[in-house]
């Protein structure tokens, strides 16, 4: 059984890697992302969500959204890319924690990270006088945190998905 989690800061390719992956693999891919937005009709995007729940209302869904997934596919396999805050949504993390999954930190550089964010305009968790800055100090708040938790860290930088995917399935191979 593989259960691999995809894990990184916002746009790290989470997304792109476990499509990739679940297509040369022929695991089942989810997107936490997705999954919340299924649950959580009323709303059409994450960031909408986010807006009107505010930090602790969007954790709560995606608690709760990560727990439905992982219960109803206990015993299978599949690859999840979590969402870019996850890793600060302390029952979230211990939830992996106690589950059979494989986790991968994709580490990609700052300033393009920023610059794919900032093309859908400026989220709420980065709001206020210096957009940057507040994206430069969560980067490496939530890298320390990935770092720390993940089983297996892939620098991503000058790579293209099909070799970041290469990446992950030998690792997964060699385990």
């Amino acid at each position: 059984m593989q259960r691999i989690i995809l894990a990184g800061i916002k746009h790290s390719g989470k997304s792109t890697i476990g499509w990739d992956l679940s297509s040369r693999s022929g695991l089942y891919f989810a997107d936490l992302d997705d999954l919340i937005l299924r649950d959580a009709q009323k709303y059409k995007t994450v960031r909408e969500l986010y807006r009107e729940q505010g930090s602790v209302g969007f954790q709560n869904q995606e608690f709760e959204s990560l727990k439905h997934f992982i219960t109803i596919n206990e015993g299978k396999s599949f690859v999840l890319s979590l969402g870019g805050g996850t890793i600060e949504n302390g029952p979230a993390i211990d939830l992996l924690k106690e589950s059979d999954v494989k986790t991968y930190f994709l580490d990609a550089d700052l300033s393009i990270l920023y610059g794919r964010i900032i093309k859908g305009g400026i989220p709420p968790f980065l709001e206020g006088d210096d957009p940057y800055n507040n994206f430069e100090t969560m980067y490496n708040k939530r890298s320390g945190l990935y770092s720390d938790w993940a089983d297996v860290h892939v620098n991503t930088r000058g790579l293209k998905p099909a070799e970041v995917t290469d990446i992950i399935i030998k690792k997964t191979l060699q385990t």
